[in-house]
């Protein structure tokens, strides 16, 4: 399940603009309309036809969407819902990126995890940074026939009912990222006719989670924290193992710290810490999430070198420009397998330093 408690603040630029523009950019499409806006009241994701038939309708938070036909055309709004479609074997159109994606890919836009899905491809992308009027132009180019949103934080009400009238939108049921991956890979492969699909990636993505935990029995039971960064004097921290970061390690065996528990949780997982409380933040191992590794915004705290964890050398730096936050906080089948090589060693060496102190 993906969540914005470990991006936020790379996020939030992306919605601001991506919310009004989209709005904007549904008034000047051109493209047949093949959507429904039914305003569903149901909350649970549901699909309406066997595997291959159609139309097929699924839930939304804001209205059912019906698909006609098999689309041979996707567009997601959020780089996880680029992740659900190349998951399943569907590339699509165009992928979303703007200035902070393009930092973190060396300016491809295209996650490490992706590559190979795309197979050797370049993608057509939807620039996020150049405005509601490029926007709109490049998706009258693109000519979805279905998008895929739910993963993106900039869909309200009025952008469903915007894009709607021309595409059926497959989005969340109960807000972005709020729904396991698995559900969210269930409601797309349904909407594109191939729910057999689904069922086969998440089973794969499972099983090399559960083999790497296997393989890695010293893991189990360790406790741990994370660091998601600062938020003006005071640190986002994980208080919640049900989503992102927290959901991948407790997946691996992992527990979060008991004090880490005790924080005020917000929707999104998160709890705030103030850096005098540093000291409580006692763990096995400490997970630090950062835009390039760069620990000096915890390192020039005493209380922070004075942890047994950072004592020992058990701490796993996630610096956004790996894109490690990105594929634990918000996974996919296609990005956990990544995730999983990438981070699997680092957490053991954490552990044996930590067992070794």
């Amino acid at each position: 399940m993906s969540t914005k408690n470990e991006g936020t603040q790379m996020n939030t630029r992306w919605t601001r603009r991506i919310g009004a523009a989209l709005a904007a950019a549904t008034v000047m499409l051109g493209v047949a309309a093949c959507g429904s806006d039914s305003g569903s009241t149901d909350t649970t994701s549901s699909a309406t036809a066997d595997a291959g038939q159609f139309p097929v309708t699924v839930s939304g938070k804001f209205g059912d969407a019906t698909i006609e036909a098999a689309p041979t055309r996707a567009v997601p709004l959020s780089p996880q819902d680029a992740d659900i479609l190349l998951s399943l074997g569907v590339t699509p159109v165009a992928i979303p990126v703007d200035a902070q994606n393009r930092a973190a890919t060396g300016g491809t836009g295209i996650w490490p995890w992706q590559h190979e899905a795309f197979g050797g491809a370049t993608p057509e992308t939807l620039d996020l940074d150049t405005g509601a009027d490029s926007i709109a132009e490049k998706l009258a180019v693109l000519q979805p026939d279905i998008i895929v949103s739910t993963g993106f934080w900039g869909l309200d009400q009025g952008t469903y009912e915007q894009l709607s009238k021309q595409f059926p939108v497959v989005h969340f049921d109960t807000q972005a990222n709020g729904e396991p991956w698995q559900d969210s890979t269930r409601k797309v492969a349904a909407a594109l006719g191939i729910p057999e699909k689904a069922d086969e990636v998440i089973a794969e993505a499972q099983t090399r989670l559960e083999d790497a935990k296997a393989a890695n029995p010293t893991i189990a039971g360790k406790t741990y924290n994370a660091v998601i960064g600062d938020t003006g004097g005071q640190l986002s921290v994980l208080a919640s193992d049900e989503r992102g970061i927290g959901q991948f390690l407790t997946s691996l065996g992992l527990v979060l710290s008991p004090y880490a528990t005790t924080l005020p949780v917000d929707a999104d997982g998160r709890g705030v810490l103030s850096y005098e409380n540093i000291g409580e933040m006692n763990a096995d191992v400490e997970f630090v999430v950062s835009p390039t590794g760069d620990l000096s915004y915890l390192t020039k705290f005493p209380t922070w070198n004075a942890l047994p964890a950072v004592q020992n050398g058990a701490v796993v730096s996630l610096a956004r420009n790996t894109g490690l936050p990105n594929a634990i906080g918000f996974p996919s089948a296609l990005s956990l397998g990544w995730a999983t090589d990438q981070v699997m060693p680092l957490i053991s060496d954490a552990v044996a330093k930590s067992d070794a102190s």
